[in-house]
């Protein structure tokens, strides 16, 4: 599949939200609070787009996955004991991949994209959390070389965070 890597624009918020919903439908069947009807909301969407920090993985003729990039850390993040203490780090939010196209390479795609991102600007590291019940993003991030530095918690939500950190070289 011939996946191209865009920054996302206004006029992709409508199928951005789609996506989001089909992906809180599948989370929460699976019993995952990690995304609801509140979160990520249009009201986020629409800024990462204003703020040109969202990209979409585009496939078949429609947005197959997103994920966003800034230098925006949580105050939780202040816990963490991170092995790169010198900036600037890039951060990873909101990484989904659409569920009708899960399995196909497209997270891996987001992941490398977002680590070519990082080195191209300059960055010493690139930082993300996910929901300890994700069990597919854990794998994901831990096959990817990830170092696991701990976790966090964010209100409202049953579970932790764990926390992870690639250095770049």
């Amino acid at each position: 599949m011939n996946i191209e890597i865009r920054t996302g624009r206004s006029e992709d918020i409508q199928e951005i939200m789609g996506l989001i919903a089909r992906c809180v439908q599948v989370m929460q069947a699976g019993g995952s609070d990690q995304w609801d009807e509140f979160y990520p909301n249009r009201d986020v969407i629409g800024k990462d787009l204003r703020n040109g920090t969202l990209f979409v993985a585009e496939g078949e003729g429609r947005i197959l996955g997103i994920v966003v990039l800034d230098e925006t850390q949580d105050e939780q993040y202040q816990t963490i004991n991170w092995k790169q203490a010198e900036g600037p780090h890039l951060m990873m939010h909101r990484l989904a991949v659409d569920p009708k196209a899960q399995g196909k390479g497209i997270a891996r795609k987001l992941v490398a994209f977002s680590e070519e991102y990082g080195i191209r600007g300059g960055y010493s590291s690139l930082r993300l959390d996910t929901y300890s019940k994700n069990a597919s993003a854990l794998k994901l991030y831990q096959g990817l070389g990830y170092d696991l530095r701990g976790e966090v918690n964010f209100p409202g939500r049953v579970a932790s965070f764990p926390v992870f950190e690639k250095v770049f070289q």
